[in-house]
């Protein structure tokens, strides 16, 4: 079995981390753009996107949020409580609504459109997001966004979060944090329990 995806972590790194921390063995195919792009051209993947779960029968699936759900039931990090679960689908929906607002910023190729799309997302669309995944955390209780431990919600958050924050994006604070202190506890718990269940 293999995952493929880019050489970089976006909506790949939470599944990788899924599989890892469930034992489950895959290849992690990495492709270049150009590499895609060739198999895009070829029909070798099933809606011309990334991620693709490759099975060594041949079978492919994708999408990335139902993939982390089927690594996550594999790894023990789907919560058993039906309504825990249906909250973490929810939190899995809710980061790709703000994902792709990031997606669509890096995308369009005017860089006025950019900044401008890049200005929006740091002062209203991340501060709205992160509050409200504070009200969750405190909603929730137990230090994670569902339930009493790590959750597939958490990975697919932190990732996000990462992203907007390391500097690699202009127009973005890279203290963006600072602002949302049980945030920035949560997103170091859950860099904390990854280094943890990942192996070495």
């Amino acid at each position: 079995m293999r995952l493929i995806y880019f050489d970089f972590p976006g909506r790949g790194e939470a599944i990788r981390d899924a599989l890892r921390m469930g034992g489950v063995a895959f290849e992690d195919l990495r492709l270049s753009f150009p590499e895609f792009q060739a198999r895009r051209a070829a029909g070798q993947l099933p809606w011309d996107t990334l991620p693709v779960l490759e099975f060594d029968d041949g079978r492919q699936l994708d999408q990335s949020n139902a993939l982390l759900r089927w690594a996550g039931a594999e790894a023990g990090l789907t919560p058993v409580d039906p309504l825990d679960a249906l909250r973490v689908d929810a939190l899995l929906d809710n980061i790709e609504d703000y994902g792709t607002r990031l997606s669509v910023s890096i995308r369009v190729s005017d860089e006025a459109v950019r900044a401008a799309l890049r200005a929006e997302l740091a002062e209203r669309w991340l501060p709205e997001w992160f509050r409200l995944l504070e009200r969750r955390l405190a909603e929730a209780g137990r230090g994670w966004l569902v339930g009493a431990a790590l959750s597939i919600a958490d990975l697919k958050a932190v990732h996000l979060i990462d992203k907007l924050t390391n500097g690699s994006l202009a127009g973005l604070r890279t203290d963006a944090l600072d602002d949302f202190p049980q945030l920035a506890a949560w997103r170091q718990r859950v860099h904390a329990e990854r280094a943890r269940r990942l192996p070495a």
